[in-house]
């Protein structure tokens, strides 16, 4: 665990950059999207406020709005990966920003070709309607964990007294809120899901449980 601290020390300088973009670019929404950055932040407390916006992007739920956030969304995952290989000693002690860029592109890539995958099975199966709003639902919630995981970053990056007990308390914060995404997104499409059970198993199938047993099987 030392080893840990004493690495993420070293890094701070890219680390510190990584994080100063992604501020960057939230201010920048703030200034252009700021009704939707103020809704995104209260979205576990309303539902309401998911509803209106949904309302408003159903036909158009890639925007660019999104598109931004789908930039911090991918920075933000890559650094509590980081985080965690680190507090499991997975060996990446060399980690340098041109690593971390090509660990950033990977899971850009796993986000972009999961919904391209459901995007194709909605299209086949004829629920494209349906999964464009599990996917809105989906996303939205991620953008609000997003900014609720990233102060704790912030606190496992530079507090160095008791970091590990800092990075765990992330991870599992993390874990906690991804573990509440997954259970709003069904208790407030409860009907839709229920309706479309046979589409939902495919789609929890295909999109959620595969790619969690492929990414297993290659890192163990």
């Amino acid at each position: 665990m030392f080893e840990a601290t004493k690495i993420i020390h070293q890094n701070s300088d890219w680390i510190t950059l990584v994080l100063v973009f992604i501020f960057s670019v939230l201010s920048i929404s703030k200034l252009f999207f700021k009704d939707k950055i103020n809704f995104v932040s209260t979205f576990f407390f309303s539902q309401n406020y998911l509803s209106i916006l949904y309302s408003r992007d159903k036909n158009n739920i890639i925007n660019w709005f999104q598109g931004v956030f789908f930039m911090n969304q991918i920075l933000t995952l890559s650094l509590l990966l980081y985080l965690g290989s680190l507090y499991f000693n997975m060996h990446i002690d060399q980690l340098k920003i041109n690593d971390f860029l090509l660990l950033t592109l990977g899971v850009g890539l796993y986000f972009a070709l999961r919904y391209l995958v459901g995007f194709i099975l909605a299209y086949l199966f004829n629920f494209k309607k349906e999964f464009n709003k599990i996917a809105y639902y989906k996303i939205s919630y991620m953008n609000n964990i997003i900014l609720w995981i990233l102060p704790f970053i912030v606190f496992s990056v530079y507090i160095n007294q008791y970091k590990n007990i800092i990075v765990s308390i992330t991870l599992v914060i993390f874990l906690l809120l991804l573990l509440l995404r997954y259970i709003l997104v069904i208790i407030n499409n409860k009907k839709l899901i229920f309706n479309n059970l046979f589409y939902f198993i495919l789609y929890l199938c295909a999109l959620e449980i595969a790619p969690l047993i492929i990414i297993l099987k290659l890192t163990i």
